[in-house]
């Protein structure tokens, strides 16, 4: 079975005794939990096959939402991002833009990680090696998303909030939408998904934050005259309510 064969190679690489992944319950557990610690910096092809097919494995038994059939050319969607199918969607990532090492932590840094596969972790190492210093804020890296619905993920460092938000704190996750933007059209992306960028662990009120991003986006569509559909995607229904207000107050039409 792939699932013993990715525990007993995880375990190895990680010199863990596999008796001591009980803590972490299921065989699913168990193996996001190790992918999650795994640098992978010389797994065999081997490996790779038999995680794909794991991980396809499981998406075959999943509810795939294809966001073309979402209305507007700007859309609001509650949901987990891992399973929605665009041309790209966004990950939050942290200044070493390596992924979530916490076991099982539910930040979408993990999520996307752990859905994707290790493939993305180990092109950001080489990504990084050749930049030679942690990722800056608001920039973006782009990584092919192997095993998700989605065909990339652009990777962006938000701003972390100390206290009250700054001009700085502003202009850093503004430029983190910007540069996502302008690298979709680079691509000739044509569907791109953001996330509440900075809103979790790097503390960014949800209502600033959100109405900075819609009109972020509103406004590059406008002026660039760019094909883009972008969705915002939320997963609480509390952000969700924030983020209807902000389509309405500017006029966004939503389902």
């Amino acid at each position: 079975m792939n699932e013993e064969y990715l525990i007993s190679t995880l375990s190895k690489v990680n010199g863990v005794d596999p008796a001591d992944l009980s803590l972490f319950g299921s065989e699913e557990n168990q193996i996001r939990a190790l992918m999650n610690v795994t640098m992978p910096f010389d797994l065999p092809p081997e490996f790779y096959r038999k995680q794909d097919e794991y991980l396809k494995d499981r998406l075959s038994r999943e509810k795939v939402i294809d966001v073309s059939l979402l209305p507007g050319r700007i859309s609001l969607y509650r949901g987990d991002i891992t399973l929605l199918k665009a041309d790209a969607i966004v990950n939050a990532g942290n200044s070493a833009l390596l992924g979530c090492f916490v076991p099982l932590h539910s930040c979408i840094d993990n999520a996307i990680h752990s859905k994707a596969g290790l493939e993305v972790r180990r092109d950001l190492m080489q990504v990084m090696s050749r930049q030679g210093h942690e990722e800056e804020n608001g920039k973006v890296k782009v990584t092919q998303g192997y095993n998700l619905p989605s065909a990339w993920i652009f990777h962006t460092v938000g701003p972390q909030v100390r206290g009250s938000v700054t001009s700085q704190d502003e202009e850093d996750l503004r430029s983190c939408y910007l540069s996502c933007l302008k690298e979709a059209d680079r691509r000739n992306v044509k569907s791109l998904v953001f996330p509440c960028l900075s809103t979790g662990l790097f503390d960014y009120p949800i209502e600033p934050a959100s109405l900075l991003a819609v009109m972020t986006v509103k406004n590059y569509l406008e002026k660039t005259g760019s094909n883009l559909h972008v969705v915002f995607d939320v997963f609480s229904p509390r952000d969700e309510s924030v983020y209807r207000n902000v389509f309405r107050s500017l006029r966004i039409s939503y389902r």
